[in-house]
């Protein structure tokens, strides 16, 4: 007795014997891993696509364990009376303010301090010339007390008006620029509350949970109490987020019950009756379910890619049930017992199915070769699945078909007439029709290979998830609270982490420069041309030039009559008019990057955010020429006019200003948003780059344009959720010819091993590689694209055109020369009942919205299908032309 046959005996009188007592550990394994798999969670973020010691993985860690969450919570607040709106959100955000899972609640922003230090905020050249008004105005009111003239009264007193109307010189210096006090759009029919939630709004459990506690605390405040009209509801990404969850898993759940319940009805029709169903179902659910508990036990959540391990598990493992029960049930039909039966099937069958798991396993397994986790989770788990799906096909189902057959007996029909052993001669005429069916399959599978250049790789990560199906009126709806909180704001921007404040101030007066620069000097720094493309900020209007003074008749004596000037404000005009918008210091900083990169920041750079975007510079200088102007007129008080002290009445608390304001001085409200978990203030910069960021190009030109911000504090780096994109292109097209090589060397080894012979695995190569050479042609004729989801049906396809071609090839030798009808027959329906239930597994995703996983589904459906045309027509005829060979050589 050969060593397979031994075993083959030993595990078949094993199942024999305690059929029960496997079921039960089969049925505990079952529940166990039930509640397994209920905890096992998806992390949506594509950072968990990548190792973690990837780039810009350690930097979004860093960001979390220093910033947290980066995301924000938007209550929107709509009706047609401000103050009932206003009053809803105070309710609203005194209830946000009590919770756990809330870090920070933004909805009324007291711009008491902006207005106490409004001028600190001006410009420097602005300040200048409000002194000099005042100066004017003064010295005009002397000259007018001294003259003994009427006509000369007469004229200065239309110079000496201070001019100090506080609408006049908002407008005129540019100082309306204090935030708004709430966030509120349409003259405040839209009001928003902004929150940031503890959890990232990947995190679906959390967002659902959040959403339902803050609708059933907006029910509790009874927003109708406000005003009859109002409407409240939760927007931003935590909303989106929930949606796009929610509406995937109606999906995938509606396509896998569809799929379901047709694979039980395609089990159900090949064998003939209901008692297959249970038999092949209940043991592959088991595997399926003790597979996810341990993917559970190994890594807690699912990335994107490996997410549908259950929908792959189900497609490929339920072939090893299909082949073992059509086998036993054949070898029951041809008279045997229960116990020969079994062990026929587990020496015949179990071996070519072990060989098919095994080569296909170690097809999964060696995708732990790639750095992409896509893959090598995917490879983890999907052979571990493979395996235990394997070993419940061979132990469980046969133990449940003894323990169902104790129950109900299973009276299988005896073989019918054709199925009775055939002759064994073979003719020596050659095979037209075997030679003419290789050749057109070899043929075909070349020619498309020969298209493999022609199929593109889909760059734009962002075309792979659900379609946008935003309606006018939601878009509209959603533009309108993005409009209130500032657009820029509302997405996730890249951060730079910095060390301390004056690193923080040192990169923020860097990108605050890039925005200010005018193309023009940005060509001066780069020696090269800006792109003419390149938004820009509008320029500010020309102020209104101050009144000319009234011609005097003695010019020389008007001269005379002029103060010379402090030289300490004459070198603060000389600072003004050299430093211009941007401080020469930071100019030569920015001469530092290279010229083609400093040209991309201009070009991506929308906004810049950080606390020392609340903080004014050159306020020494400023606070110099505001005690001046104080000083000046406090000095000539008593000689105003009762129109100048009502108008200084509303002005001159801006003047009271007497000392430099930082970042510890700032308002509550802005502080908390530059405070990280640690409680340190303001050690991160956030800025918003323009352009589809999950799109490859875009995201790396991003990425290599702000990865790092050089200081004179040292580097400073950068990272956004957006340089995952590049690193997962960039390591899935490292990593996808070593698995495809990988998964084609098991396949070779796998096929000489098992039929030691070179030949037959030639057979087997020439199937598999047939069949995808089809499937590129089908892609280039459909115009389809290959993408991160996709090409993880690539090594799927591998192994099952392997184990089709392996279940006919170990048949065929198995049954001897002459019997290829027979096999055909027998293992060539089970390959056919495999291959359409592994299609109608992967099937349940042509119905998700998900484009990327749709993908998938086609690419399996159609390259599973050429798999069994080219195992139910290759094979045979090479098969067929083998045995003309044997002959033809007399052996």
């Amino acid at each position: 007795m050969s060593e397979s046959s031994s075993r083959a005996t030993g595990l078949a009188a094993l199942v024999v014997r305690r059929p029960l007592a496997i079921v039960v550990v089969a049925l505990v394994l079952g529940v166990l891993g039930y509640f397994g798999t209920r905890r096992l969670g998806i992390d949506q973020e594509l950072r968990a696509l990548l190792p973690d010691d990837a780039p810009s993985v350690t930097r979004l860690d860093a960001v979390t364990d220093r910033l947290g969450n980066q995301s924000d919570l938007y209550v929107t607040i709509r009706g047609p009376s401000r103050e009932a709106n206003l009053a809803l959100g105070a309710a609203i955000a005194a209830d946000l303010e009590q919770r756990d899972d809330i870090r920070y609640v933004l909805f009324r922003r007291d711009p008491a301090f902006f207005r106490d230090n409004l001028l600190l905020y001006a410009g420097l050249q602005d300040l200048l010339d409000l002194r000099q008004q005042v100066i004017d105005a003064i010295q005009a009111r002397v000259r007018r007390e001294l003259s003994m003239f009427p006509e000369d009264q007469e004229a200065s007193g239309e110079r000496d008006d201070l001019g100090l109307d506080e609408k006049a010189l908002r407008e005129r210096y540019g100082l309306d620029r204090e935030p708004s006090e709430y966030f509120e759009r349409d003259e405040g029919r839209l009001v928003v509350v902004r929150a940031r939630p503890t959890r990232p709004n990947t995190d679906i459990s959390f967002a659902r949970g959040l959403s339902r506690n803050l609708k059933t605390a907006i029910d509790g405040i009874g927003p109708k109490q406000f005003h009859p009209e109002i409407e409240v509801t939760i927007d931003g990404s935590y909303a989106e987020h929930t949606a796009q969850a929610s509406s995937l898993e109606r999906d995938i759940i509606s396509g896998t019950a569809f799929a379901f319940g047709l694979l039980l009805l395609v089990v159900a029709i090949y064998f003939r009756g209901l008692r297959a169903v249970p038999l092949v179902l209940v043991p592959l659910l088991i595997a399926v379910v003790t597979t996810l508990a341990i993917a559970w036990a190994l890594y807690r959540e699912l990335n994107l890619v490996s997410a549908f391990i259950f929908a792959v598990t189900l497609g490929l493992g339920i072939d090893f049930g299909t082949h073992i029960l059509s086998r036993y049930r054949d070898e029951r039909r041809r008279g045997l017992e229960q116990y020969a039966a079994i062990r026929t099937t587990i020496a015949t069958t179990g071996v070519s199915t072990a060989g098919g798991a095994l080569s296909t396993a170690f097809a999964f397994l060696f995708l732990v070769l790639a750095e992409f986790r896509g893959f090598s989770q995917f490879g983890v788990i999907g052979s571990l699945g493979i395996m235990i799906a394997f070993v419940a096909a061979l132990v469980v189902l046969p133990a449940l078909v003894l323990v169902l057959d104790r129950i109900v007996p299973w009276r299988v029909p005896a073989a019918a007439a054709t199925q009775a052993p055939g002759a064994r001669i073979v003719s020596r005429e050659l095979p037209w029709l075997a030679l003419g069916t290789a050749v057109v399959c070899l043929v075909g599978g070349v020619l498309g290979a020969a298209q493999l250049p022609r199929i593109g790789f889909e760059y734009n990560l962002g075309k792979l998830g659900p379609p946008d199906r935003t309606s006018p009126e939601e878009q509209q709806r959603a533009n309108e609270y993005r409009d209130a909180v500032g657009r820029t704001q509302s997405t996730d921007p890249t951060i730079v982490l910095t060390e301390s404040l004056p690193q923080t101030e040192a990169v923020n007066r860097q990108l605050q420069a890039i925005l200010d620069l005018e193309p023009e000097q940005i060509a001066e720094i780069t020696g090269l041309e800006p792109y003419p493309d390149t938004p820009r900020k509008p320029k500010p209007e020309p102020k209104p030039a101050p009144a000319p003074k009234p011609a005097s008749g003695d010019e020389e004596e008007d001269e005379d009559d002029v103060e010379p000037d402090d030289p300490k404000f004459v070198r603060l005009a000389e600072l003004a008019r050299t430093r211009g918008t941007v401080d020469p210091a930071v100019l030569e900083q920015l001469k530092q990057y290279p010229p083609e990169r400093l040209r991309e920041m201009d070009d991506l750079l929308s906004s810049v955010l950080s606390i020392y975007s609340f903080v004014p510079e050159l306020q020494q200088e400023k606070l110099e020429i505001i005690r001046d102007i104080r000083t000046r007129i406090d000095n000539k008080r008593g000689s105003f006019s009762d129109a100048d002290l009502e108008k200084l009445k509303s002005w001159e608390r801006y003047l009271q200003v007497d000392r430099p304001v930082g970042p510890d001085d700032l308002p509550p409200w802005v502080k908390v948003q530059f405070t990280d978990m640690h409680g340190e203030l303001g050690r991160f910069v956030a800025c918003w780059q323009r352009g589809p960021k999950s799109e490859y190009a875009h995201a790396k030109r991003i990425h290599d344009a702000f990865d790092t911000i050089d200081t004179p504090l040292g580097p400073a780096p950068a990272v956004g959720s957006h340089f995952v994109v590049p690193e997962v292109v960039d390591a899935i097209r490292g990593d996808g010819p070593l698995v495809m090589c990988a998964v084609f060397g098991v396949l070779i080894v796998t096929a000489l091993v098992m039929f030691r012979s070179v030949g037959h695995a030639a057979i087997v190569l020439a199937t598999v590689g047939s069949a995808l050479g089809w499937l590129a042609a089908v892609f280039v004729w459909m115009g389809w694209t290959l993408n991160l989801f996709n090409l993880v049906a690539l090594p799927l396809l591998v192994g099952m055109g392997q184990d089709d071609s392996l279940h006919i090839i170990h048949r065929y030798r198995e049954e001897g020369l002459g019997r290829l009808a027979h096999t055909m027959r027998e293992t060539g329906g089970a390959v056919v009942l495999t291959t359409v239930t592994t299609v109608i597994g992967f099937s349940s995703m042509l119905f998700v919205d998900h484009i990327g996983l749709r993908s998938l589904g086609w690419t399996a459906v159609v390259g599973m299908t050429f798999c069994l045309v080219a195992s139910l027509t290759l094979v045979p005829a090479c098969l067929r032309l083998g045995e003309w060979l044997r002959v033809r050589r007399g052996e």
